[in-house]
């Protein structure tokens, strides 16, 4: 059960004077009745409800608001106020940036300042355990525009930010392990992205050649802390046979987890005293260590740690960081198949260089070439029959290497370049196409000019061949990769959907539990609630005509007042009742002549009209497809708000509707005081008002009742308004034709 104090919107009651006290008894009757009211109505809410006064205490909690906020119950949390949660949480902003209790949203807006909805992480001190909550914070004001209370709203929104962390967390490692070949700097900059987000640290070993594991990557935010970690591998390196830990796991491929690391595991596993002494600094708190998986081998693993953060590592923690390691995994086995062609690769070339080469000479200064017998062979001619001319040189170069190839030489003439260095392609006799590459160098006669240039010249046509093919080989590597990704992406996707399935069906059963008991407390409200309500308005009412003038001016004023309160409180239920009646007693949607639903709202309306002066113009309205009842309740709160909202003159008020298509789209227009922009949104909510009783009577509920009733149409309601001009209400609905006589 909830626990409240007064509600906001009635005072406290005076002290007792001589001749008030059957007065005053009445009115605390009244609020012992309202309290439970408000009570009933709050426990049923699962969002997180506070009160708070200009002192920043609490006055009100609903129980998920207790639960939350980590208080046993919501007594404890009005007891404590807003410092037990800065007790038990570290609190941080969405960017994990902390806050102070000055800078909690309940405060600032008490504190006149305006401050939009914001996520907030709850991080327990002792347990490390995390909580996310969407709070919002909006005031609540006096007559005079004082801000007395604010109203805060705590939503629970952990599932939703920890999968947007994980997917986060899971793409910005795709993109890292997708797009380099850099194996161990790659893993390195893998682990960084766990530490902080997931944990306090982050290792990744892979199988050695000679040794079972070496390490690739250690990452901490403390640089003492990695020091310290390595003076510990340094003097107590891990046992190759050991059956826990990182070279366990390499054997097995098996993940290991423990979630509570206590000082009797420490205890057991240390060698010595100093080797205890060691593990009690690291302050371990929490561990996994999981296999790096890929194609039935195990290439390593990746250790994650808590310690300092105090957070625990649980399954949810392990499965994340096992579709990491997967991943990794693939990354790690690509990485090892490309160096794999690339080796084959080199291996083949020397094969061809040693069958497939050419020596060839150019003398400058007598404008010879001379050719090997292999050269010949490369280009397809028989042994002696090139003709030795820089022309004949150029005959079977292919039409768009040419220039290339004759530019670089000139260059390295010109320059006097020690080095001569080209790739092109060469059209052999029977039509064939050849890559070569050439390699020379240049000789320099006794004068320094360029004498000969000499080098071999290479048929490069299957190297270049089979290093398309290793290319391909990556690109389709990285291609199954990214399939197998999407494919889990996919799995992960169906999964989170069954599951958002699941808790939709268990929503709409509570929701069905939830308008069950609203009808409970319909029928309580307008029964049990009603009745001692008449009595007291009856008693307080006779009070007033028996007694008033008899006593002093105080005990008059009083009674007024209790008469006002017990008036106010009986419409209040009745706005209430009418407010929760509109999705649960309405009749099914017919056509219905919109025109009567009109008539209906303005006979009620008749005594208001006739006393205000009013003048309504109502155009040919339509038919459409509703509930009669419900659309001259709408018609008549619309209405009757502008003969209530009016200025000095009279009001002036026009409904009218327009079509398109199959939608009836009602205007409502009046000449009254207007209402501002920024209160557009705000006046279609419950409970709310822009101005104090005294000035407009009414609950503060009409509206909303008109919001319900046009969402339950299907339609929607706004407004536009000039204030000190008048407004006009616009709402929805669908079109119906009228039924054939």
């Amino acid at each position: 059960m909830s626990t409240a104090a007064p509600p906001p919107s009635l005072p406290p009651l005076p002290a007792a004077h001589p001749g008030e006290g059957l007065a005053a008894e009445m009115l605390a009757r009244l609020f012992e009745h309202a309290r439970p009211l408000v009570d009933a109505l709050f426990a049923q809410v699962t969002d997180g409800v506070t009160l708070q006064a200009q002192d920043f205490s609490l006055c009100f909690a609903n129980p998920a608001a207790a639960r939350i906020l980590g208080a046993a119950s919501p007594e404890e949390l009005l007891r404590k106020g807003s410092p037990v949660v800065f007790e038990r949480y570290e609190v941080l902003d969405a960017a994990g940036r902390p806050l102070s209790i000055g800078q909690m949203p309940g405060r600032q807006v008490i504190s006149g300042r305006s401050v939009p909805e914001m996520v907030l992480r709850f991080r327990d001190k002792r347990t490390g355990a995390e909580h996310w909550s969407r709070v919002s914070a909006a005031p609540v004001r006096d007559a005079g525009g004082q801000v007395v209370y604010a109203v805060n709203v705590f939503r629970e929104v952990t599932e939703v930010m920890r999968t947007q962390e994980r997917l986060s967390l899971l793409a910005e490692a795709g993109e890292l392990l997708s797009t380099s070949l850099d194996l161990e700097s790659t893993l390195a900059a893998t682990a960084r992205l766990l530490v902080p987000r997931l944990a306090d640290w982050c290792a990744v070993h892979l199988a050695g050649d000679t040794t079972p594991s070496r390490q690739v990557a250690s990452i901490h935010m403390d640089p003492a802390k990695l020091e310290l970690a390595r003076r510990l591998a340094e003097r107590y390196p891990t046992d190759s046979q050991a059956k826990r830990g990182i070279n366990h796991v390499m054997r097995t491929g098996l993940p290991e987890l423990t979630s509570d690391i206590t000082d009797a595991m420490l205890v057991a596993a240390a060698r010595d005293e100093e080797h205890l002494s060691l593990l009690r600094e690291l302050g371990l708190r929490s561990m996994m260590v999981v296999p790096l998986n890929a194609r039935g081998r195990t290439l390593g693993t990746l250790a994650v740690a808590t310690a300092e953060s105090l957070r625990r590592l649980g399954q949810d923690e392990l499965r994340l960081v096992e579709e990491l390691a997967r991943r990794a995994a693939l990354a790690v086995d690509n990485a090892r198949l490309y160096a794999e062609a690339k080796r084959a690769q080199a291996r083949q070339e020397v094969a061809l260089e040693a069958g497939r080469m050419g020596a060839w000479e150019w003398d400058i200064q007598a404008q010879r070439v001379n050719w090997a017998p292999a050269l010949e062979r490369i280009h397809g001619i028989p042994e002696g029959s090139f003709g030795g001319s820089f022309e004949d040189y150029q005959s079977d170069m292919h039409p768009e290497d040419r220039e290339h190839v004759l530019t670089s030489i000139q260059r390295v003439v010109a320059e006097l370049q020690p080095e001569h260095h080209v790739q092109y392609r060469i059209i052999l006799p029977d039509g064939r196409v050849r890559w070569v590459e050439a390699h020379g160098r240049l000789t320099l006669d006794e004068h320094g000019r360029p004498s000969r240039l000499t080098g071999v010249c290479t048929d490069i046509t299957e190297r270049l061949a089979l290093e398309e093919d290793a290319r391909r080989l990556v690109r389709e590597q990285a291609a199954r990769a990214e399939a197998e990704r999407a494919r889990q992406h996919t799995a992960e996707l169906l999964a989170s959907l069954e599951k958002a399935q699941a808790e939709l069906a268990q929503r709409a059963q509570e929701l069905s539990r939830s308008n069950a008991d609203l009808e409970q407390f319909a029928y309580v409200a307008s029964h049990d609630l009603q009745e001692p309500l008449r009595m007291v308005a009856s008693y307080v009412q006779l009070l007033s005509r028996r007694y008033k003038g008899k006593l002093d001016a105080d005990a008059d004023e009083f009674i007024r007042y209790a008469v006002d309160g017990a008036t106010r409180m009986q419409a209040l239920i009745n706005d209430l009742l009418a407010f929760s009646r509109v999705g649960t007693r309405g009749k099914e949607l017919v056509p219905v002549p919109l025109e009567r639903s009109m008539e209906r709202a303005l006979s009620h309306l008749h005594l208001a009209l006739k006393e205000s002066g009013a003048e309504v113009k109502v155009e040919p309205l339509p038919w459409v497809k509703g509930d009669e009842s419900q659309l001259a309740q709408l018609l008549q709160n619309l209405v009757g708000n502008a003969v209530k909202f009016r200025g000095e003159r009279p009001p002036c008020i026009r409904v009218s509707a327009t079509r398109e298509g199959d939608t009836v789209t009602v205007a409502v227009e009046d000449n009254g005081i207007g209402i501002e922009p920024q209160y557009y949104e705000r006046i279609f909510a419950i409970f709310q008002r822009l101005h104090g009783k005294e000035e407009y009577p009414g609950t503060g509920i009409g509206l909303s009742i008109c919001k319900k009733i046009v969402e339950r149409h299907g339609g929607r309601i706004w407004v536009e308004s000039t204030p000190g001009q008048g407004s006009t209400f616009r709402f929805t609905l669908g079109t119906a034709t009228a039924p054939q006589a």
